[in-house]
């Protein structure tokens, strides 16, 4: 689609993200791959207008949510404004960004920001950027990673509460004041992204950096990694299904035949019959590393 629109636009229009979105210089349109894509109202024709609300979805103004206390104030300024950070405050500490995406538009949005506040072991600053997205400032993430599966539960909650689906970003937990702006636009745009190229209710940023190369390659380059790697051995569903376990186990054989309840020697055969097939010794950890980023590629194209 993005392809088409740019051979009859040329380059106009722009793929938008949160922090850009609802620009008033451009109509904005989400396309049947749920991309958004803005036109800049100077340039755009009363027909031109009309060809696009046939084949994008029209994406109405969005009210902005003003923050409420000082903290909320401060923190908007930054990541919203790009205002730099005062050097007194906050100095030598680390935070983490969680953004969130609703589905539809929140009704009861002082009962969200309260129950998402509850869930939290520490205090978090949690700024609305428009009726269905925002951020959690996490402001002790140490403390956070104390609870085990924190981010699925609030997950389970919100859905089971608000009956509305929810889809949630975890940031990496080391940023700093002074590139809080910088990293807040960077994992933001990573979370539209990601949001593409495969689905899941809970995406955390170390994990997903490898698709972000992925999705940044050219398709022939990923095609061409691809065939070399995994030929001989793509007809083999079970074969496939057995590594990327055994990688996603670290390597570990004992955990990986848990997992799949297979017996260890089971599983060692399946690797040692990999190995064989493929000429990769993925019991190392440079070819293990290539060969996942190969089961995440044919993910990606099947």
């Amino acid at each position: 689609m993005l392809d088409k629109l740019k051979a009859h636009f040329g380059d106009i229009f722009i793929v938008g993200h949160d922090h850009i979105t609802y620009d008033d210089n451009f109509y904005w349109f989400k396309t049947p791959d749920n991309v958004t894509i803005g036109f800049p109202i100077d340039l755009m024709h009363e027909k031109e207008l009309d060809l696009l609300n046939i084949f994008l979805t029209p994406i109405p103004k969005q009210k902005e949510f003003s923050p409420r206390t000082p903290e909320e104030e401060y923190w908007s300024s930054i990541l919203f404004k790009g205002s730099e950070a005062k050097p007194e405050r906050h100095n030598g500490e680390t935070f983490r960004f969680i953004y969130f995406q609703l589905k539809d538009e929140l009704q009861e949005r002082e009962a969200f920001t309260e129950a998402i506040r509850n869930m939290f072991p520490s205090k978090t600053i949690i700024l609305w950027e428009n009726e269905s997205s925002g951020v959690i400032i996490d402001l002790d993430p140490k403390m956070t990673d104390t609870i085990e599966n924190l981010f699925e539960s609030i997950v389970d909650n919100i859905i089971s509460d608000f009956f509305l689906e929810i889809v949630m970003y975890i940031g990496i937990s080391n940023v700093t004041i002074a590139e809080a702006n910088t990293r807040f636009y960077w994992e933001q745009s990573n979370f539209q992204t990601i949001k593409q190229l495969y689905k899941k209710r809970v995406y955390k940023g170390e994990e997903v950096l490898p698709f972000m190369l992925i999705g940044e390659a050219r398709p022939d380059t990923l095609v061409k990694i691809r065939e070399q790697t995994l030929k001989q051995v793509i007809e083999d569903p079970d074969l496939i299904q057995t590594i990327k376990v055994y990688l996603d186990c670290n390597m570990n054989v004992s955990l990986a035949a848990k997992k799949l309840y297979l017996h260890r020697n089971t599983l060692q055969y399946r690797v040692d019959k990999f190995i064989e097939k493929t000429g990769i010794d993925i019991r190392h950890f440079r070819s293990a590393v290539s060969i996942y980023l190969s089961l995440l590629i044919e993910k990606n194209i099947h």
